[in-house]
């Protein structure tokens, strides 16, 4: 089991790879069609720069950061492990070690479990909050900062949900 899930992180990581390389040559054939189009659209940035917003933009992160949190749930179940069954006994001589919840019942088996995959989902939760932490700017964005211009104003970009449009803050509100 461990073998597939280490077989799914590497996957994410050379279709990352071939991504991003794939990205850096489209990068390289958008820098050439605005150089001749859209010449205004490049100013004052080389094409490595290009290069790097564009790949900084587009790239499939989430791959990186599957094959992230899969490491680490490998790196974090073996100590788990060892640590839960040593926590639940603990726990369960705290209790007055009812025997039916010995190490050889259903009880012990399902703290375990479950202890495991909350666990696992911590782990996924921080590498889900670390994602969306790390977004990067739109390219647009990206490219008018690159040029040394303000950002656009983009009404497309985080747009509120239509349930929120109408509604308005109360100037009067003490809150």
């Amino acid at each position: 089991m461990a073998a597939l899930i280490a077989g799914f992180g590497v996957i994410n990581l050379v279709r990352w790879f071939f991504t991003v390389e794939g990205l850096k040559g489209d990068a390289r054939d958008e820098y050439a069609t605005r150089r001749t189009s859209k010449p205004g659209t490049i100013k004052d940035v080389s094409e490595a720069d290009f290069i790097t917003l564009y790949v900084a933009s587009f790239q499939p992160r989430w791959m990186l950061y599957a094959a992230g949190a899969v490491v680490a749930v490998l790196l974090v179940s073996p100590p788990a492990l060892l640590f839960l069954p040593m926590a639940y006994e603990q726990v369960w001589l705290m209790n007055g070690a009812p025997e039916w919840g010995n190490r050889t019942g259903y009880v012990y088996m399902f703290s375990l479990m479950f202890s495991l995959c909350f666990i696992w989902a911590v782990v996924a939760a921080a590498f889900a909050r670390l994602f969306h932490q790390r977004a990067p700017e739109p390219f647009h964005h990206a490219l008018a900062r690159a040029r040394g211009e303000p950002i656009p104003e983009d009404s497309t970009w985080r747009r509120r949900p239509k349930w929120a449009r109408n509604i308005r803050p109360n100037p009067t509100s003490n809150d």
